[in-house]
């Protein structure tokens, strides 16, 4: 197959990431794929892959983004054309009446309008909760898929110099306000244990601060950005994850490819996977604390409420996974059948 894929974002966050790893399956497995993004992200991807640079800074009804849009798919003639997030959505679905290419949009988030998605050939979500707007719609879900990479042992008492009989703990992800990480420290201030919380955001300062007040039994280790949390992750006794609202949650799926156990929020795409005993509402940082409390009493009955999601997370989130599956709705799509 031809196909292209549509990404007119201007970051480097976790849907870039999903696009390039998508773009290179996609390209190994032997199809002829074309990426129309940004030439920061383009200059990211390895060769083999086609690469068509528009301007993603323009606004989404910019007509000479729309035209630059147009001109990469006539001159590359796809057969497929993915649109990735809301923008991409917008600009293809604008377009597709000029198109002979069948249209695809992946949903990554919760939008006040998913209009421009209901104009595709199909729509794709990550989570089953995303998909509810489409239900009368020719709809899939597909997990975004992650490879279980093999870290080294690391001793996380002795690297971060934390109390040696006390659990280590890891919550990961953009310090904004929607991963519910000053939820999470009000949570564990107190409690006996140590958190590792990973990365950078406009919510930096406040957290900080909120650390600096905690009780001296609760040792957090603000770390900011790093490109090993996966190894952080293997060595943790276990992975928190706090936030008030998610689309997919890369975090979620590392953690469980690696068998960390799991405690998190009511927010896809844990609320489809983990059993209700690991999950606790939105926003409730006393649920959470007392979930978290009983857990680290219990980690064998932990481990045991983890067996199966690990074993979906094997089959549904990987990068096969994500790549047949993507690959089947292509499929179907083209041979008029519903998904």
């Amino acid at each position: 197959m031809k196909i292209a894929q549509l990404l007119l974002s201007h970051g480097n966050g976790g849907l870039e990431k999903h696009v390039r790893e998508l773009s290179v399956e996609l390209f190994h497995a032997g199809h002829e794929v074309a990426v129309i993004s940004d030439k920061q992200f383009l200059a990211s991807l390895p060769a083999g892959i086609l690469r068509y640079p528009v301007t993603a800074t323009l606004s989404r009804l910019n007509p000479i983004l729309s035209l630059s849009v147009l001109r990469a798919l006539r001159q590359f003639q796809a057969q497929i054309v993915h649109a990735q997030a809301n923008k991409a959505a917008v600009v293809l679905s604008r377009l597709q009446r000029f198109l002979p290419a069948a249209t695809v949009g992946t949903l990554h988030n919760i939008k006040r309008s998913t209009q421009a998605f209901q104009r595709l050939n199909h729509v794709i979500t990550v989570s089953r909760q995303l998909a509810v707007p489409f239900a009368a719609l020719n709809h899939s879900v597909i997990y975004n898929g992650i490879n279980a990479s093999e870290w080294p042992p690391l001793d996380l008492h002795q690297q971060f110099e934390l109390p040696p009989d006390r659990p280590v703990l890891l919550a990961a992800g953009r310090l904004v306000s929607a991963k519910g990480f000053d939820m999470l420290l009000d949570a564990v201030d107190g409690l006996p244990l140590s958190l590792l919380l990973v990365g950078d955001g406009p919510e930096r300062d406040h957290l900080s601060r909120r650390i600096r007040q905690l009780a001296m039994t609760t040792q957090v280790r603000l770390l900011g950005h790093r490109t090993d949390v996966g190894a952080l992750m293997a060595a943790a006794d276990g992975v928190l994850i706090s936030s008030r609202r998610e689309g997919f949650s890369y975090v979620f799926s590392e953690a469980l490819m690696l068998g960390c156990p799991v405690l998190s929020t009511n927010v896809p795409v844990a609320n489809e996977v983990l059993p209700a005993e690991l999950l606790t509402p939105v926003n409730d940082g006393l649920a959470f604390r007392q979930k978290l409390t009983h857990l680290l009493a219990s980690p064998d009955e932990w481990s045991s409420l983890m067996a199966a999601p690990r074993q979906q997370a094997g089959s549904l989130m990987s990068m096969q996974a994500m790549r047949d599956q993507t690959l089947a709705t292509y499929q179907s799509i083209l041979a008029g059948q519903p998904c």
